[in-house]
């Protein structure tokens, strides 16, 4: 299921971002598309999209989101959970089944990395479900050239700021236990915890602890339904921006942990970028 950030509302064009006057104060710095360069990364809300690459546009069957990361990106999303399998020998992006659907890591990830140098001031989050060893990854992500835009170790959390300006933009997460991983490829479940992720419906969803530790720094919080398969149709329930907020609500009294990364289905239903952005102003 789970595969990876910044939900906000980054730009669309290859340029920095304009500063936002304050009246008499000096303009603030733009980062992720708001002014959050002095916030830490794992204290920004990042709207996250659930098998990123599994796109409908694309022709992949059975799929969790409409558009492809392109349009992905131009609306505002900066995180990505991402599934990687062996296919024919080739570490390859696929849901579950790679006949429904796939793409070469390395090819996807070259499209990513146009459009990380695309957003210069913004910062990505990749989840990946790594279905096969460390080292295929580790060599695709090099191939693409990442490897000198990846945050080289958290914590301590940098600000966004401190990301931008230092070049290294990517923070990279693999679900397995690989102790093996490089230091920029991170431990999910060391870094973040997160919630149950097979709900049928609203009231399915729960705070229960899934992976990882409440005393980690990033809450996941896992907000799609699945019945038996992803629809715009529960989209649309899951996605309603009441549904969200009564579940960031919930979760976050039950937890007493503030909500960080919010993954969905179908981005584009319902308000999950209008609730990240409010999650950020607070």
């Amino acid at each position: 299921m789970l595969s990876i950030l910044l939900a906000c509302t980054g730009s669309d064009t290859p340029t920095t971002s304009p500063p936002v006057s304050t009246g008499d104060t000096a303009p603030a710095r733009l980062c992720n598309g708001a002014p959050l360069c002095d916030r830490p990364l794992d204290q920004v809300a990042i709207a996250v999209t659930h098998n990123a690459m599994n796109v409908d546009e694309e022709g992949w069957l059975l799929p969790n989101q409409s558009f492809g990361y392109e349009q992905q990106v131009a609306d505002g999303i900066r995180g990505f959970m991402l599934d990687v399998h062996d296919f024919e020998g080739v570490a390859t992006l696929c849901h579950a089944q790679c006949g429904l659907g796939s793409e070469p890591l390395v090819d996807g990830l070259l499209r990513l990395r146009a459009l990380i140098d695309a957003h210069p001031d913004d910062v990505f989050v990749f989840v990946i479900q790594d279905e096969i060893e460390a080292a295929p990854i580790e060599a695709a992500f090099a191939e693409a050239g990442l490897l000198d835009v990846v945050v080289p170790q958290v914590p301590p959390w940098p600000t966004l700021g401190e990301l931008v300006d230092a070049g290294t933009r990517l923070l990279v997460t693999h679900e397995r236990d690989r102790p093996d991983a490089a230091d920029w490829y991170h431990p999910t479940y060391g870094l973040a915890w997160d919630n149950d992720f097979a709900s049928k419906t609203v009231d399915d969803f729960d705070c229960d602890v899934l992976r990882g530790d409440r005393s980690n720094d990033v809450f996941l919080l896992n907000h799609f339904l699945t019945d038996p398969i992803a629809t715009r149709r529960l989209a649309e329930e899951a996605n309603a921006t009441d549904a969200i907020w009564d579940h960031v609500n919930a979760c976050e009294a039950e937890s007493g942990h503030t909500v960080d990364w919010i993954a969905v289905d179908f981005y584009e239903i319902g308000g999950v970028l209008e609730v990240v952005a409010e999650l950020n102003a607070r």
